[in-house]
């Protein structure tokens, strides 16, 4: 007994022993020699044009890069302005293994708007192929092509429904982005004690209706969003980050030729359609009249022949009567108009 009890021991040992050189080795693999993509366009000069929103703008071609093994490639075309070298390129995604990449006026113009490109106007764009197989593996980059793109304005707007106006998208003030580039903003007048509100794609409740996604962000699933306090609200939506920043704002004008002189604001509504400040208000001739954000004179406006500049000179008014002022805090440009 004592003599199998033995042999058993030693069996024992030997099977511990052995445990270590059972262990299967992972095998782990490297990119050596690794060739980068390659990238051609078929035009490296593009002026683009509402009238051809549906045509082919450019076609971008690329050659696959070769990581020394196979292995399923991702693809991103970057593009960027030359002065950013690519730190913050806008990207598109292309697909498994497409060679041949074409874009549409439409498409292109969008892409490069984002960059924040003057519209009508030639500016130096680059593009390159960001080429990656894993996390672990540090992507490679094709050759840059240099383009000179001129894009063009494509007005958008997102629209804005909530308890102020009824809950009607029909009928909502909207938001508007000058050139399509995803960030859009305009000024609101939430009326009534439920500031709640959201914002839809379309003048309706069938497409995207974007909500309260926390921490200043929106989503399409999100729920009402809430202004900060009634009266005159500006929003400024950014559609690539997601984001939503809301800021009480109210131009008046104020001085002696207006019903409340010096010391009283005349208030100002925003029209959205046309993207500025509008009142109708009887003026005094001899009086003179500036502009003021928030009833407050840390930021007033004043200048002559339609042309404001900050801190600047007050405006004369020549005749009594009925006038409608505009003001377009933008272009920094106002009318005085005798009704």
């Amino acid at each position: 007994m004592k003599t199998l009890l033995t042999k058993l021991l030693a069996i024992g040992s030997i099977a511990l022993l052995m445990l270590p050189s059972c262990k299967k080795d992972e095998k782990k693999v490297y990119a050596t020699n690794v060739a980068t993509s390659g990238l051609q366009a078929s035009s490296t000069t593009l002026v683009l044009t509402k009238a051809d929103l549906t045509k082919t703008a450019v076609t971008f071609n690329l050659t696959q890069a070769d990581f020394g093994y196979s292995a399923a490639i991702k693809n991103v075309l970057q593009i960027d302005a030359p002065d950013d070298n690519f730190a913050n390129p806008k990207e598109f995604n292309i697909s498994g293994k497409v060679t041949t990449q074409a874009f549409t006026t439409l498409d292109f113009n969008n892409l490069v708007l984002a960059l924040n490109l003057p519209t009508g106007v030639a500016s130096p764009v680059q593009a390159r192929i960001k080429s990656s197989i894993s996390a672990t593996v540090a992507p490679v980059y094709s050759n840059v092509v240099s383009l000179t793109v001129t894009p063009f304005a494509l007005t958008a707007f997102v629209y804005v429904p909530g308890a102020y106006q009824g809950w009607n998208p029909a009928a909502a003030d909207s938001l508007e982005s000058a050139t399509g580039n995803g960030v859009y903003t305009g000024v609101i007048n939430f009326t009534g004690g439920d500031l709640n509100f959201k914002i839809t794609s379309n003048r309706d409740w069938n497409h995207t209706n974007y909500g309260d996604a926390g921490g200043g962000t929106v989503s399409g699933s999100g729920g009402n969003l809430l202004a900060p306090a009634g009266g005159n609200i500006q929003i400024n939506l950014d559609l690539n980050a997601n984001t939503i920043v809301m800021t009480p704002v109210q131009w008046s004008i104020i001085g002696d030729a207006t019903p409340g002189g010096w010391g009283g604001d005349t208030d100002m509504q925003f029209d959205n359609a046309h993207q500025m400040w509008v009142v109708t208000a009887n003026l005094t001739a001899g009086g003179n009249i500036k502009f003021r954000l928030n009833h407050d004179w840390g930021t007033n406006l004043g200048g002559s022949d339609g042309t404001l500049s900050l801190n600047g000179a007050n405006i004369p008014i020549a005749a009594d009567g009925s006038y409608k002022i505009t003001l377009d805090v933008n272009a920094n440009t106002y009318t005085i108009t005798k009704q």
